[in-house]
């Protein structure tokens, strides 16, 4: 049994739909919280994986956005205040994604497509570089009415249609995910 913690529930819902993907098992039984932010998941992050490793969670996968800071940083953050101190270390997958996990959805903009299909959005060969990826999706995404058809509860869906070989080419961060988890015991 597997659990995510992530700043929010769209990002632990998006990661559920990938991890499943990934291992080819829409059963796989997913345990998951979102914190509202970064600072829930930091303070409870480690006393919910203790609880959830005494209910029988075998493997954990903790989600901080990198937020303008560098990547290293967030996850050295997340390992201090998150996974040492629940005493879980071995068992733990830490995904950064720069800037945002909404990066990680630009990187395939016929996923977006698949579910907006009004949206058509140039090619991000470096979705990571954009500064606010989920403000630059919500502008691209705008009507012609200026009300955007994109917001974060649409992740999961996305990330239904999400090619994860493109994904992985066009954004290290979430290379570096998936191979975590290829490492880590089904």
């Amino acid at each position: 049994m597997l659990a995510i913690l992530a700043e929010d529930d769209s990002d632990a819902e998006c990661l559920t739909v990938i991890i499943r993907r990934h291992y080819g098992n829409n059963k796989l039984e997913i345990k998951r919280k979102g914190y509202d932010g970064c600072g829930g998941l930091c303070s409870k992050g480690a006393r919910d994986i203790r609880a959830w490793r005494e209910a029988g969670v075998t493997r954990f996968v903790i989600c901080h956005d990198a937020d303008r800071r560098p990547e290293f940083e967030i996850r050295e953050k997340v390992l201090s205040r998150v996974v040492r101190p629940s005493g879980s270390t071995v068992d733990c997958c830490v995904a950064v994604p720069v800037q945002e996990i909404e990066a990680w959805l630009i990187a395939d903009e016929s996923a977006l497509t698949s579910v907006i299909s009004t949206l058509r959005i140039k090619p991000q060969g470096q979705p990571e570089s954009l500064v606010d990826p989920k403000e630059w999706l919500v502008k691209q995404s705008q009507a012609a009415n200026g009300k955007p058809l994109y917001f974060s509860a649409l992740n999961s869906s996305v990330a239904q249609h999400m090619r994860l070989d493109v994904v992985a080419k066009k954004c290290p961060t979430f290379k570096a995910f998936l191979e975590c988890l290829r490492q880590a015991p089904r």
